[in-house]
């Protein structure tokens, strides 16, 4: 099992990083918070339960999932999650229901959960390994932004984003502990209103999105996708105005057939920010505390 975090420390591990194109190495959007004794899922996509069995996380840590919007890359781990974490072996063994923060909708998502998980539920309380009600989502439906999380310390804002006209609510988190800031803006457009309540970041990590102007043209699902995200040099407006100590990108929607460049995304980028920019990836530990430390898995990530 992965070391306990240091006192005053807030713990940010990145699961996942990618978009739904399923890629080995960058899952669906997943991010763990841990600060004290509180441990927070923000999103579940993808591959959320493998990585966390890559770091020695206990699935039975997580009894607390925050829903970005519903988006199948940032919630479709979500059913893993829910099935896998009740079995009783250390890897797992949660004991109590999963707690799941959502906007509207989330009610439908855990009633169909239930429905989903009856057949290995049915199987497994037969054989008298789980507690039916272990593997039930506790819905919680926040409809504006504001505080969502607030407890042991640890305080989770949302910030409500523009994702697109069919995708609202969609939002950002902005999460604060002992001092300490991370802000992750999850899907969006250039959105002044993340502008302002990202202010004041340790560490501020944004999606960004770009295509060649002839994939633009002759693919018209990549003009659609592209549409809904952040442009390159939106990005770089973006950190320019807030200046956190680190930014970072994730969710990188560069697309095929001919998948933009990162160091072309990049330049982009350094038309409007002149600060260091940092590529996300998977299984990336950030500590932040005196400093910000980043632990990329292959050095210590399993700490």
């Amino acid at each position: 099992m992965r070391s306990k975090v240091r006192p005053g420390i807030l713990r940010v591990t990145l699961l996942g990083t990618g978009i739904p194109n399923p890629h080995i190495n960058a899952f669906g959007t997943s991010t763990l918070i841990e600060a004290g004794d509180q441990t927070v899922l923000i999103d579940c996509g993808r591959g959320a339960v493998i990585r966390m069995g890559q770091l020695g996380i206990s699935l039975g840590s997580i009894e607390t999932v925050i829903i970005s919007h519903y988006h199948s890359d940032h919630y479709s781990g979500l059913f893993d999650l829910l099935m896998t974490g009740t079995i009783p072996q250390p890897y797992a063994n949660r004991k109590v229901p999963l707690d799941v923060y959502g906007p509207p909708g989330i009610e439908g998502v855990a009633e169909g959960a239930w429905l989903i998980t009856e057949p290995d539920r049915n199987i497994r309380v037969a054989d008298k390994e789980i507690d039916p009600a272990h593997m039930r989502i506790v819905p919680h439906c926040y409809e504006e932004e504001g505080v969502v999380y607030d407890k042991g310390g640890l305080k989770i804002i949302a910030i409500e984003v523009d994702h697109g006209e069919f995708i609202q609510p969609a939002y950002a988190f902005r999460v604060e502990y002992n001092g300490h800031v991370f802000v992750h803006s999850h899907d969006t457009r250039y959105n002044e209103n993340l502008i302002y309540q990202a202010k004041g970041a340790d560490v501020f990590i944004h999606e960004v999105a770009s295509a060649h102007p002839d994939t633009l043209a002759n693919y018209p699902g990549v003009k659609v996708a592209i549409d809904h995200h952040a442009t390159p040099r939106d990005v770089g407006r973006v950190f320019a105005q807030t200046r956190p100590k680190l930014a970072m990108l994730t969710h990188l929607v560069l697309l095929p057939p001919n998948p933009m460049p990162m160091d072309t995304v990049t330049a982009e980028i350094a038309m409007e920010y002149d600060g260091i920019v940092l590529v996300a990836e998977d299984l990336l530990t950030i500590d932040i505390g005196l400093n910000v430390s980043i632990i990329p898995y292959h050095h210590g990530g399993k700490l």
